[in-house]
């Protein structure tokens, strides 16, 4: 059994050194066509523009809306992409009329375990510009039917409550008064009345509506959380990336070559 497996295993070895030897013997194509290809890939990817990346996080305020597009619900970042859509193409130059010239490329992303915010990259090639660029995509979003339609009904509720507000704030303090008036008079026994916790009553009233009032003024669609991220060195081209996969792509090429050739020349002998 042995004796009939060595044949088989020097064949397999004759072939191998077959194999070296026909690279061996054209290495230099090889090697022409690494360098060739390695170099071919460092002048592209030197040539190409260098693009820079800014990277934030949108939060989306929203709560509950009647659309034509959404039933009575919460709005979620997810089905306000399927909205908008992607931005792309013409798709930018509609959302992004002043700086769209200075945009590489936008994606929106789900924050993946949030339904509310929204994950923003941008490509550009002057990373100075991208805080703009972030700038005028918030400001679209504000102003997107959707979104806007919801701030001016969330508006119209803050709206109320701050009236409310004020109305129970001016009713309370006129009966204080008249409980302090009666109680000077001696017209009132203070027999489960205080004072102190009408008082308490009326600055926590107080509160409630300046904080309704900011709501107000702050009132936002989206808005940016946390800080903008811009890359300080190009994330595209991809120099060494490029070099290397050139540099091995040449090779298997190189090789691929190389037998073809010596199979050629042996079927014309």
């Amino acid at each position: 059994m042995n004796q009939q497996e060595k044949p088989a295993i020097y064949e397999d070895e004759i072939n191998l050194y077959d194999y070296c030897k026909v690279i061996v013997k054209r290495k230099s194509l090889i090697i022409g066509l690494f360098l060739v290809a390695i170099l071919a890939s460092a002048i592209i990817s030197f040539l190409m523009p260098k693009i820079y990346r800014g990277e934030v996080v949108l939060k989306l305020t929203t709560k509950e809306l009647t659309t034509k597009e959404l039933t009575t619900k919460e709005l979620t970042t997810k089905e306000l992409l399927s909205i908008i859509g992607k931005p792309d193409g013409e798709r930018i130059k509609t959302i992004l009329p002043k700086t769209h010239n200075f945009v590489s490329g936008i994606t929106l992303n789900e924050l993946k375990g949030s339904a509310d915010k929204l994950q923003v990259f941008i490509e550009s090639k002057n990373p100075d510009r991208i805080p703009d660029i972030i700038a005028e995509l918030v400001e679209y979003m504000n102003n997107y039917p959707l979104i806007k339609r919801y701030v001016e009904q969330e508006k119209e509720r803050l709206l109320k409550q701050s009236e409310e507000l004020s109305k129970i704030i001016e009713d309370s303090t006129e009966l204080k008064n008249n409980y302090k008036k009666m109680l000077t008079a001696g017209r009132l026994i203070p027999i489960g009345f205080n004072p102190i916790d009408l008082d308490k009553r009326l600055s926590d009233l107080k509160i409630e509506k300046i904080v309704v009032e900011q709501a107000i003024r702050n009132l936002k669609g989206m808005e940016i959380v946390g800080q903008l991220y811009v890359s300080r060195n190009p994330v595209k081209p991809r120099t060494t990336m490029n070099i290397a996969l050139a540099g091995i792509t040449s090779l298997f090429a190189g090789i691929f070559i190389v037998f073809l050739m010596e199979y050629s020349e042996r079927a014309v002998k």
